[in-house]
Parts: C-alpha cells; structure tokens; sequence
C-alpha cells in the first residue's frame, strides 16, 4: 500500500478508537489498525465525533459496562486530535454545495450520510458499511456526476481484496 493515501472514514470506522466494538463482515481490529497505520491521513467527519459520542452515551444507558469507555472518549479523542495524520473535517460552504448535488441523485440517503458523503467526496475514497451510500456506487447518476465520478466508496471486504 501506498503510504500517500488518504482515506475517509465514516462513523463506523471511527468507533473502534473509542473502544466501541463493531461488526462488520471480515473486520478484524489488528488488521484495521495496521491498515490505519499504513494511511498518510485519515479523515473524519466532525459530525462522525457526535454520533460516536449519542452512540457510546446509549450504549451506557442500556449496558452500564460501557461507563469507562464514556469517559475516557475526551481522552481519545484528544490522542487523535494529536495525531497530524488524522484530518477533522467541518462543514463547509463547498461540502454544502456537494450536499445540494446528492440530494438530487442520492434521494434514499439520510441528512447525515449525504453530509459525511458530501465531506468525503474531497478526498475521494469513503470508508463505509452503509448499505445505501455502498449502493451508490452501482448508480449511474452518481457515478456521471462531477466530483463524485471519480470517488471510491468501499467496505472492508473491498478493502480487503485491494
């Protein structure tokens, strides 16, 4: 692999560095960590940071066990926020305008994929496990449309194989 690439991750793959376990077909945490460490930069939805955060207060709520890692998300944080290769993107008036161009070809979406899609399509690679955006990539629409043309939307099975 190449060590000048760059990746954005959505919400999913951001919970493994809170602690949050995830499932997804064939993803082992070593191999993702290697994977990570063989990045230039990661890059990370501003929005992913909220998600992770509601999604780790609920799981405490239901399951008290996850007390510890709720408080210890600041100081995870903070160890990414460190890291220069990891990228915390805001949204932008340009993220914004890709937005508006999703909504017109990505109608199944949600508010907060297309924002995390609209984000990610700058970088041009997107991390996901989500069903809909994964089906993006067999849309015609999406794949004509300039900036999205050239974007890789891929699972980790895809990244496996790669």
């Amino acid at each position: 692999m190449q060590r000048d690439r760059e990746l954005f991750i959505d919400t999913t793959y951001l919970l493994p560095f809170f602690q949050i376990p995830i499932r997804s077909k064939g993803f082992d945490l070593s191999d993702f960590r290697k994977f990570v460490e063989k990045l230039s930069r990661v890059h990370v939805s501003e929005l992913s940071v909220y998600v992770a955060k509601a999604k780790l207060f609920r799981l405490y709520r239901s399951h008290g066990e996850y007390g510890k890692m709720l408080s210890t998300f600041g100081e995870n944080l903070n160890v990414m926020r460190a890291d220069d290769r990891f990228v915390f993107r805001t949204y932008s008036g340009e993220a914004d305008k890709r937005f508006n161009q999703l909504v017109k070809i990505a109608k199944r979406l949600d508010a907060l994929d297309l924002i995390i899609l609209s984000e990610a399509s700058t970088v041009g690679e997107l991390l996901t496990e989500d069903t809909e955006v994964l089906s993006l990539r067999d849309s015609r629409q999406f794949t004509q449309a300039p900036p999205f043309n050239s974007m890789k939307i891929r699972s980790w099975i895809d990244i496996g194989r790669s």
